[in-house]
């Protein structure tokens, strides 16, 4: 499958199993099976992973006996995801854009969008992903956003940043963060191998205030805030996720 590609494109390939590298290491499980229970499933349950990445979540879910699809547009990050999984029956592994999914309506028990996996391509974007994840879930089943949220950026950020890598190479970041549009602009140089490859995005980061609005008006309901997908309380400190249900 191909897509018209963006600048989001360009990051989450190599690059991305490079810059975040310590990422792709770290053990997830526990909260990859808080945000299934926060969304009140257990296994064998229908989930969906979107986007599903380098298979952080998907996979522990699956080994725990979900039935675990997950999608995303990016080859690279699927076919780390294939070598990670092996030859499991679960997770499956899709290339498809979240905004248009290509799964008939009603087909999981929960959605979960995890890890700031949304504002990669504006509100519209947004809206477009949101309403088919509110398409492809059952009634009364839930989906879980789980990202930063705006207040918790204004608290933590930071104009600049330099990490060393694995291997001597090295990411620098720049950022612009537009307090009143809610959107951080940043320019991404990764330096490895004595090459550097740079490039600028843009991210939209919601208040909770804003995210519960959107997820109201494409049609979600019975929408809780909370601190994390442990369930904890939401705090300008504390990362933001939120459950929202299709309506009966």
């Amino acid at each position: 499958m191909s897509f018209e590609q963006d600048h989001w494109d360009e990051l989450f390939d190599e690059i991305y199993l490079t810059t975040y590298a310590e990422l792709v290491d770290k053990d997830v499980s526990e909260d990859a099976l808080a945000a299934a229970a926060l969304a009140g499933v257990e296994a064998p349950a229908e989930i969906l992973d979107a986007p599903a990445g380098f298979g952080r979540h998907s996979i522990p879910l699956a080994k725990a006996g979900f039935r675990v699809t997950g999608i995303d547009r990016s080859p690279v990050q699927l076919e780390e995801a294939r070598r990670r999984a092996g030859d499991a029956e679960w997770p499956k592994l899709v290339e498809a854009d979240f905004r248009e999914l290509p799964f008939e309506e009603e087909s999981f028990d929960a959605v979960l969008n995890l890890f700031s996996s949304i504002g990669y391509r504006g509100e519209e974007g947004d809206r477009q992903m949101l309403g088919e994840f509110l398409r492809v879930l059952r009634p009364g089943a839930a989906l879980i956003v789980e990202t930063m949220h705006r207040d918790r950026l204004m608290h933590v950020y930071q104009p600049r940043g330099w990490d060393p890598l694995p291997d001597e190479a090295l990411v620098a970041e720049e950022r612009r963060f537009d307090f009143t549009a809610g959107v951080i602009e940043t320019d991404h140089i990764l330096i490895k191998d004595g090459k550097r490859r740079q490039f600028t995005y843009t991210l939209r980061v919601y208040t909770a205030t804003e995210l519960v609005r959107m997820l109201d008006g494409v049609g979600f309901d019975d929408i809780e805030a909370f601190g994390g997908v442990d369930g904890s309380e939401l705090t300008r400190e504390s990362r933001l996720a939120v459950r929202a249900r299709k309506p009966a």
